[in-house]
């Protein structure tokens, strides 16, 4: 009677262990499926796309933040010489054609930045020299060289390419002068001076005057008041589940984004360091995680289809980054994908190990 009960004991324990094993064997944290999400999204040897897709569609934004994030994660790309070459002939069919796109061409310079690459000195020139053809005489730049409306996002960008080919730039003060001129009464700023104010515009302006070569984040001219101008787009309502937490792109806005969440904790980071709510926000930054293939998604109205792109990854993982929640993405969450075939073969070893025991037991009591 003793053994009976000693082996039904053994049976029950190992049960016990392999039961408890099962989450630890199925489950991976959520960097590993945002990793996994990323990694799925690669174009070998060209870049990467923004969502997962059968298309080759490189996306040269998404390119730029899928390898910002393996450079975090110490990962490297696919054939990675094919792709700085291809990237570098990129922007050279870009001067080619004459169709400059200011925002592709800081994407693909921050790439190969990030892959330590040096584009060829007579490139560097084009692009020196281009930039320079974008610049207004009364401060600011414009989205091209063939226009003269300088615009507060493209005159970030264009500081941002200036630092990429290591050019120095020109006139600063009357730059930053005309950035400051943007300013409206409500804190924010405006794409130019006759605009109003966007959430976009303002981070942009918050970002151009913390560059040290345009002084100093507290040379706005009103940072007060445009620290309150960015809070306000936070989303305070707990009862709100889809927007508690986050911040909306505009004031009529039905949903809080990803995009505009991250610039608006960016930039309250610059000029206060402290003045947004921690906890609320890196709760509703995770729960965008899609539960489909891990990456992350914007919020869409009504049954619209969301899908994950590698841009809301990088503004979740960046938004996270500033909020100090990093560490928050290395809990265990299993139910993202549930693996049968895993699954089965621990049952299976369940099975077999009960067998085993029995046959064992069987075989004492002969």
């Amino acid at each position: 009677m003793k053994h009976k009960y000693r082996n039904f004991i053994i049976i029950i324990f190992v049960l016990f262990l392999t039961l408890n094993a099962i989450p630890s064997v199925l489950g991976k944290t959520r960097q590993s499926y945002l990793k996994d999400f990323i990694l799925d999204t690669e174009i070998v040897g060209k870049g990467f796309s923004n969502v997962i897709s059968d298309e080759d569609n490189v996306n040269f934004e998404a390119t730029a933040y899928a390898l910002n994030l393996l450079n975090d994660w110490g990962r490297d790309p696919q054939e990675i010489e094919d792709l700085k070459s291809k990237l570098e002939d990129n922007i050279v069919a870009m001067f080619d054609s004459t169709h400059v796109n200011i925002y592709n061409l800081y994407y693909l310079l921050n790439s190969l930045n990030i892959l330590e690459h040096t584009i060829d000195s007579s490139l560097s020139n084009r692009i020196y020299e281009y930039l320079n053809e974008t610049e207004q005489i009364n401060g600011g730049f414009s989205f091209s060289n063939t226009t003269h409306l300088p615009s507060l996002t493209y005159t970030f960008y264009v500081i941002q390419l200036y630092s990429l080919i290591g050019q120095p730039i020109a006139n600063i003060s009357i730059h930053k002068d005309w950035v400051l001129s943007c300013n409206n009464t409500d804190g924010g700023y405006g794409g130019n001076q006759t605009l109003s104010s966007t959430y976009i515009d303002t981070c942009f302006a918050a970002f151009i005057l913390d560059d040290e070569r345009f002084g100093d984040i507290n040379d706005l001219v009103d940072i007060n008041n445009t620290l309150t101008y960015l809070k306000s787009f936070y989303v305070n309502n707990s009862a709100d589940l889809n927007n508690y937490g986050g911040y909306l792109p505009d004031e009529l806005a039905g949903y809080a984004l990803l995009s505009s969440t991250y610039y608006c904790v960016k930039a309250i980071s610059l000029i206060s360091g402290s003045e947004f709510n921690n906890q609320e926000t890196s709760s509703w930054v995770l729960a965008r995680q899609n539960f489909e293939d891990g990456g992350f998604v914007e919020n869409a109205e009504g049954i619209q289809q969301k899908i994950s792109s590698v841009i809301s990854c990088y503004y979740a993982y960046k938004t996270l980054e500033i909020l100090g929640s990093l560490s928050s993405l290395s809990l265990d969450v299993w139910m993202v994908e549930f693996n049968y075939l895993i699954l089965g073969i621990v049952l299976g070893s369940i099975g077999l190990i009960i067998a085993i025991v029995v046959f064992l037991w069987r075989r004492r009591r002969i």
